[in-house]
């Protein structure tokens, strides 16, 4: 009986489907028979690589692209001899990868390293936000040994007669038993901009006469590396409005006390320049690190969240910034388009951190801490690593459709958050439904076929969209409920997002995307890896009007627990479960196909054949020929006409 009744539905589904779908190819069955495909072939773009780590001491692993932009894997090896095994889901395309900066050409097997450069000491130098110089992973800064040495930072002309500016860095000075300046702008004392140290106290003057200042105990007496950032503001109500000094990212400034009434303006100190660490009596000693300014008084939040932070240039107001990292010579170059560069005096020297900062003292150093400020939290990995990965299904499954892969397309990207012991945190799904080119009613979801048992109790989802009651989940972990593995449906009904149709004919409206973010917490058991969640394994699926049993996956994965078996062999399928097979014609051909980026999809009722001119080469040379068919935008790799032109 229930053979008889899915017969029925899906009959009264395929009808439904052809009375809509004015021009359906149903000859695509004899036009792919002649494609002669390797019964091995998996139709995977992505293959899983592992490097196996030994290594004597703790140290950071950056597993990146070539250029140093994409990033595979971050996380620290514990040292002690052992053995980390790291495993990333890498594009076909790809051939060799940074190790910490060194090439490591893929092979098809797992690798071995016993050798590893420390990421601090020689690491890769990857490209900064601002796109515009390279940024090397070693932290330095300057030394000064107290004898005549000092940076000169040229005329720094926001700072004269100006109403508004914040100056921030960071400090560790050595010496504090006399007048040290650590700042100054103007060569008077009575009309310049200073930070000094005279032994227990700090002073900041505003110009005009030297009594127009704000001091307090200095709260750099202990030797350690300390953040300042003071922030003027010529039109606040008081001397506490106009003057404020915040240290260490606090979010409330140092008490001052005043001398005079600090003015409205600075003093146009116009052809003076600005001065790290100038004598005064007595030589500033001890070191400096990323020094900015800005031509705005800064928000104590916008301090807070930025203090240990390296700034993208151009950033609003950031009017010069010098990071400090350039290692070797007798300049540091500012960032910003003023080009204030500055040179070197005296004994100013180059100091190499061999390990950065650790606010939070979790063991990783700020500069490659995702998450410097939380003890909890160290590194962000990505899966894909290099971009948005999108599904795309066919769902007149077991039939054949008009193979334009546009029924469904889903975007994707996995980021789960780790701790400094690579336990994972968190993990965000995030998943952007991009088009909607089916006449039936369809959910979607994903299995996690791989993961540990443990994670089937000790996780809670939170996120999905779900408006029909299609699936039933756990009241305490939200995860679907009689499933071996974690089930996660993501959206119920994709026609709440995008109606019939959107997004796949040129001649119908655009609609913009919709994004759905499912967060997934681990809630207690473990410790889990990354590895014991396998997101490179995902098992993601349709499930198809309305009917949660009625699952379309990808070649070759196995339907979940809730899928019912009578569709297999039905119409055009040939899925063969006690053979692991599924999902699959006689010739070896899927209904849904996952890429590693962001995918230019076929128009309605365009086969992808007509839109990628290379695609059968590729799966007939069993991916020899034309890895990148569905990246490459060179001339002969793809009918543009064919693809949906995405505004």
């Amino acid at each position: 009986m229930k053979y008889i009744l899915t017969l029925g539905i899906l009959s009264l589904i395929l009808v439904t489907a052809c009375n809509k779908r004015t021009k359906i190819k149903q000859e695509i069955a004899s036009n792919f028979e002649g494609m002669q495909i390797s019964e091995d072939f998996d139709w995977r773009m992505s293959r899983l690589v592992t490097f196996s780590i030994t290594h004597e001491v703790p140290t950071i692993v950056k597993v990146t692209s070539l250029n140093g932009q994409d990033t595979y894997f971050s996380g620290k090896h514990p040292g002690n001899n052992e053995t980390l095994d790291v495993s990333m889901s890498v594009p076909n395309t790809v051939n060799s990868l940074l190790l910490n900066g060194e090439q490591v050409d893929l092979a098809p097997t797992k690798q071995s390293f016993s050798s590893l450069n420390n990421l601090y000491v020689e690491g890769p130098k990857l490209e900064d936000m601002s796109g515009d110089r390279e940024v090397n992973l070693v932290n330095y800064g300057l030394s000064f040994d107290g004898i005549n040495d000092n940076v000169n930072l040229g005329d720094i002309a926001q700072l004269n007669s100006a109403t508004t500016f914040t100056i921030e860095g960071w400090i560790n000075q050595t010496d504090v038993t006399a007048g040290e300046i650590i700042f100054k702008k103007g060569n008077n004392p009575l009309f310049s901009i200073i930070m000094k140290t005279t032994g227990s106290s700090l002073y900041i003057y505003v110009n005009k006469v030297n009594t127009y200042y704000g001091s307090v105990v200095t709260p750099f007496t202990d030797g350690d590396w300390h953040h300042w950032a003071i922030v003027y503001d010529g039109n606040g109500a008081s001397n506490a409005d106009k003057l404020k000094l915040y240290i260490d990212g606090n979010t409330t400034p140092l008490v001052l006390t005043f001398s005079g009434i600090i003015p409205e303006e600075t003093f146009n100190n116009i052809g003076t320049n600005g001065i790290l660490a100038a004598g005064d009596g007595t030589q500033f000693t001890g070191s400096m690190d990323e020094v900015r300014i800005w031509d705005v008084a800064r928000t104590p939040t916008e301090i807070h969240d930025f203090y240990n932070q390296i700034i993208a240039s151009p950033t609003a107001n950031l009017v010069a910034n010098w990071r400090m990292d350039e290692g070797s010579g007798t300049t540091t170059a500012d960032e910003t388009s003023s080009n204030y560069d500055a040179t070197f005096y005296g004994g100013t020297a180059w100091l190499e951190f061999p390990n950065a900062w650790d606010s939070d003292g979790d063991g990783v150093d700020d500069l490659t801490d995702d998450y410097p400020l939380d003890d909890t939290r160290a590194f962000d990995n990505f899966f894909p690593a290099a971009d948005t990965g999108t599904v795309v299904y066919e769902d007149i499954w077991p039939c054949y459709g008009d193979y334009d892969f546009n029924d469904l397309v889903m975007g994707y990207q996995f980021k789960t958050v780790t701790n400094a012991s690579n336990e994972v945190v968190e993990i965000f799904g995030t998943f952007i439904t991009r088009a909607n080119g089916a006449v039936l009613i369809n959910g979607f979801g994903f299995e996690l076929p791989a993961a540990d048992a443990g994670v089937l109790s000790n996780v809670v989802v939170t996120g999905y969209n779900h408006t029909q009651g299609h699936s039933t989940i756990d009241g305490t972990t939200h995860l679907e409920i009689s499933q071996t593995n974690p089930v996660i449906v993501v959206v119920d009904r994709v026609n709440d997002f995008l109606g019939e149709y959107t997004n796949t004919d040129p001649a119908w409206p655009y609609e913009s995307p919709v994004t759905t973010i499912v967060k997934i917490e681990v809630t207690g058991g473990g410790p889990f890896l990354t590895s014991d969640f396998s997101l490179d394994t995902w098992n993601p699926f349709l499930f198809i009007n309305h009917s949660r049993d009625y699952e379309l996956h990808l070649f070759d994965h196995v339907p979940t627990d809730l899928a019912n078996s009578y569709f297999f062999g039905l119409c055009d399928d040939r899925s063969v479960p006690l053979s692991n097979e599924y999902y699959r014609n006689e010739t070896s051909l899927p209904w849904a196909l996952d890429f590693p980026v962001r995918f230019e999809y076929p128009e309605e009722e365009v086969d992808i054949r007509d839109a990628y001119l290379h695609f059968v080469e590729w799966a007939e040379s069993d991916k020899v020929l034309y890895t990148d068919w569905y990246s490459n935008t060179a001339a002969g790799y793809r009918n543009a006409a064919n693809i949906y032109p995405v505004p």
